[in-house]
């Protein structure tokens, strides 16, 4: 992919994975593979996706391994990925809490979580993850960026160690951008002078209108800063309110709904990430408790909205041709 071209991309999780570090303790080259077809095929040519320190920690050469697989399956596809290096969201990263596949009860995990975020003294493994991924992939064309953090912010008092991290990286900076996974563009600003991409997350606005202008903020700033400005995490509108810590919102409100939002973003011209490529439910505790879900994609290829496949593809198909499995399914997995 010419890295000129508008970034129409979207976050990646397996379909049975609740949280980076089962993303890769349960790797399976023929499943990643099988999805990114998904992804090509609906005209997506950037994914984002979160890296694992706590796997990294327990088994590092394997990591590297299906990290270096991973890259190589979305290069076949003239996809190219953004890496997230730690996620400030989540429960705390106990072993417990990363293993949870019950899809009722398994959500994302902070990483590396609170308890090293909040010590200076703790931090120096961290960064020595930092920098051996620069070492193997600062100047790799693969990627579109590298994220060294997923929203860090005020509340949750872990911007002075996603500042350190992403200033450690500054320091072994290559030809890749830097960006942190920002929850609002202001965020941007305490971590400016290290990033190439600044990066902003919207994922239900309640109001069209408002977000247009959010969009044209963004774009303000692309254009005064000459820094590409991304949506990184986008999925629906919803006019009775965002939903977070509800647990109870319409039954309408939880479903995707991509469709009520694509042109919007896509005429822009920003750089964007929809959640998620497969449909799953919601990542964040917050939106889990009211019963949200999210995706694209089934495990078997089948969409779980033609109008969301269409609007983020551009593509005319028929009903019929959405409903069926697609060439490169190749039946379950084991």
């Amino acid at each position: 992919m010419d890295k000129k071209q508008q970034i129409r991309g979207t976050v990646y999780f397996p379909s049975r994975a609740y949280n980076a570090y089962q993303t890769w303790l349960y790797f399976e080259e023929k499943e990643i593979a099988r999805d990114f077809g998904y992804a090509k095929d609906a005209g997506i040519n950037a994914l984002r996706i979160f890296t694992s320190y706590e796997y990294w920690q327990e088994e590092p050469e394997a990591f590297w391994q299906k990290w270096e697989t991973l890259l190589v399956l979305a290069a076949q596809r003239d996809i190219l990925v953004m890496p997230i290096l730690f996620e400030n969201c989540g429960r705390e990263p106990s072993q417990e809490n990363r293993s949870d596949q019950n899809p009722y009860t398994a959500v994302c995990i902070q990483s590396p979580g609170r308890r090293v975020t909040g010590k200076k003294e703790l931090w120096e493994e961290p960064a020595a993850y930092v920098r051996e991924f620069m070492e193997r992939y600062a100047d790799d064309p693969r990627l579109a960026a590298i994220e060294t953090m997923n929203e860090p912010h005020e509340e949750t008092g872990d911007i002075p160690f996603a500042q350190f991290v992403t200033q450690t990286a500054y320091g072994l900076r290559g030809n890749v951008p830097l960006s942190v996974g920002c929850m609002r563009l202001h965020h941007n600003l305490y971590f400016a002078q290290w990033l190439g991409v600044y990066q902003f997350h919207d994922n239900f606005p309640s109001d069209l209108e408002a977000f247009r202008k959010e969009l044209q903020e963004a774009v303000s700033l692309q254009e005064r800063t000459g820094k590409p400005v991304w949506l990184s995490e986008w999925q629906r509108l919803r006019l009775g309110g965002p939903g977070w810590k509800q647990a109870v919102i319409p039954e309408t409100d939880k479903m995707p709904d991509l469709a009520s939002l694509a042109e919007t973003v896509y005429e822009s011209g920003l750089g964007s990430f929809f959640w998620s490529l497969m449909v799953k439910p919601a990542y964040l505790p917050d939106q889990r408790i009211n019963g949200t879900f999210n995706g694209l994609f089934h495990e078997d290829g089948r969409v779980y909205s033609a109008a969301d496949y269409l609007a983020v593809s551009g593509k005319e198909k028929s009903p019929e041709e959405l409903a069926q499995r697609p060439a490169w399914y190749t039946g379950q997995l084991t």
